[in-house]
């Protein structure tokens, strides 16, 4: 194809806002044509409709798509999962290799699943395998035999817009979190070591906290705020972000990290875990600290209830880690300055930049259509 031709490409989404990211910043020259997922995320019906889908999974059918009308368009970028029916040019991109089997690594270990999917990867018509992060792509290795499409695999990160905040002043080093999950996301693990750094740092420090806590877990101080559902984008940056010194995220089960991402695009130092892809996005010294962390939910991807029961533990080793990490950075007001500044480097022109991720993409949608 000669590189002056429009590519109109069908672009699957999921509802998370990364794909969003894709769509409203298309590489040049490429004109995306997409359908977003109808219905809420959280309702009833869905809920029911991901529990029927679990069972197919359980009988070895990996998860896939089918798009109408493909023949309108020179390319198909599926984000979920394979397709089987379509006989077009595809890619296909995945947070982990678990991303094909509803994202539970013992269904992907199902002979059947895995014989479905390595035909259908190592298909003609499939033309890249898209991984997230390189963390992503050595999950598909180790539990996929990967021999018939290897070449095929090709990490593109996840890309974020900066967002300039005027960020305001305060005379404490206000932290921010956001996580689901209390004890999965560290929320348990922030809060032990905040209630150290509230007794070190006397008035001089706070917490916000976006995410669901057990009642009895809540801290009863002054300087803890519990935020609720913020639906505007806008109101949502400038209470968590731009009200902030310091973003916190002590994680055991992200397969990416995508509010980590977020944070950095408006100019945040971080401390995170080193849990699976996050190593990846926060360079230890330069825009922020890594926390060792004893739970991981890679190594527990084929016993969750080993899982469920360890992360709920008290982690001392993890809390030590987050108040010497967090001390620096509230000790040393340049350092936090110099810190969010690579942050945004990182996001506005480094290797998770919009411009990094179309350069690649371009590429990858132009050696598949020849």
């Amino acid at each position: 194809m000669k590189k002056s031709k429009k590519l109109d490409v069908f672009f699957n989404p999921g509802v998370h806002p990364q794909f969003a990211e894709i769509f409203n910043y298309p590489p040049k020259g490429v004109k995306y044509h997409y359908s977003l997922p109808k219905g809420d995320h959280n309702s009833e019906f869905t809920r029911k409709k991901r529990l029927a889908i679990v069972q197919i999974h359980k009988l070895g059918i990996p998860r896939m798509a089918y798009i109408t009308n493909s023949k309108k368009y020179y390319l198909i970028h599926s984000t979920r999962g394979i397709l089987p029916l379509n006989k077009k040019p595809w890619v296909v991109d995945v947070e982990s290799g678990a991303a094909f089997a509803g994202l539970n690594w013992n269904n992907l270990k199902n002979p059947i699943m895995q014989k479905i999917i390595i035909k259908m990867l190592s298909s003609p018509y499939c033309k890249k395998i898209i991984t997230q992060s390189e963390a992503a792509k050595r999950s598909l290795l180790e539990n996929l035999d990967c021999s018939s499409f290897k070449d095929k695999i090709e990490t593109i990160y996840l890309a974020w817009h900066t967002t300039k905040l005027k960020r305001k002043s305060s005379d404490r080093v206000r932290i921010s979190f956001i996580g689901r999950g209390f004890y999965e996301k560290g929320g348990n693990d922030l809060q032990e070591a905040f209630k150290i750094l509230n007794k070190k740092y006397p008035g001089k420090v706070s917490l916000k906290y976006k995410g669901i806590v057990p009642k009895n877990k809540k801290l009863k101080l002054s300087n803890v705020k519990y935020l609720e559902n913020i639906s505007d984008p806008k109101e949502f940056y400038e209470e968590i972000f731009g009200d902030c010194d310091i973003y916190v995220q002590p994680t055991t089960v992200d397969s990416y990290g995508v509010s980590i991402q977020e944070a950095m695009s408006t100019g945040l130092p971080i401390v995170c875990t080193d849990d699976f892809t996050l190593p990846e996005l926060v360079k230890d010294g330069y825009n922020g600290f890594l926390v060792k962390s004893p739970i991981n939910w890679y190594d527990y991807r084929f016993n969750l209830d080993k899982y469920v029961k360890d992360v709920k533990k008290p982690h001392p080793e993890t809390v030590r880690e987050l108040v010497e990490k967090i001390s620096i950075l509230i000790e040393d007001e340049k350092l936090r300055r110099k810190m969010g500044k690579n942050s945004l480097k990182m996001i506005d022109s480094g290797k998770l930049s919009i411009r990094e991720r179309n350069k690649k993409l371009l590429k990858i949608y132009r050696e598949a259509l020849g």
